[in-house]
């Protein structure tokens, strides 16, 4: 799909840099004024541990740049989410993070999502976003994911969105 990155399942020992990432993207939303996962305790939320189990559960990705060799996006993906109340043959992507200052990895990580999600199977490729953070929306509105719903998790409020694969 693309020579400059490689779409694989974490490795032993790479959990604590897609960790930094996150710590990293709070930093950054705390710099640019959003109200996001700084705000939520989302490393409280989602501890070092949380990926970690993620990672033995073979449900962590990444994308790793093959210039650098540096992770520079990475997600859960699961099959099923309690967030949705159905049964369709779906993906979730979940806890997705991009290194700070990598433009357009986020686009190049979905994509390659998307395509291993049609290697699955998958009729949907879901998940969901702030609804409180317009530029997101604009955001996966760009990338084809539609929303459908809202959902509901502590002081999170969120827009569930799909992309139907098929």
């Amino acid at each position: 799909m693309c020579e400059k990155y490689v779409f694989r399942k974490i490795e032993q020992g790479e959990v604590p840099q897609m960790f930094q990432m996150i710590l990293e993207r709070m930093k950054w939303m705390d710099e640019k004024g959003i109200k996001q996962w700084n705000v939520t305790k989302y490393d409280e939320v989602y501890p070092f541990d949380y990926y970690e189990k993620s990672r033995l559960n073979g449900e962590v990705f990444v994308l790793q740049s093959t210039i650098t060799n540096q992770i520079v996006a990475a997600a859960i993906l699961k099959n099923q989410d309690e967030r949705w109340q159905d049964n369709e043959q779906s993906i979730y992507l979940h806890n997705f993070v991009t290194r700070v200052g990598e433009k357009g990895v986020g686009s190049v990580f979905l994509a390659f999502v998307e395509e291993y999600a049609r290697t699955k199977g998958k009729t949907f490729f879901r998940l969901d976003s702030a609804e409180d953070n317009p530029s997101l929306s604009k955001y996966y509105d760009s990338q084809g994911f539609l929303p459908v719903g809202k959902c509901t998790d502590g002081l999170y409020r969120g827009i569930l969105r799909e992309k139907k694969l098929v």
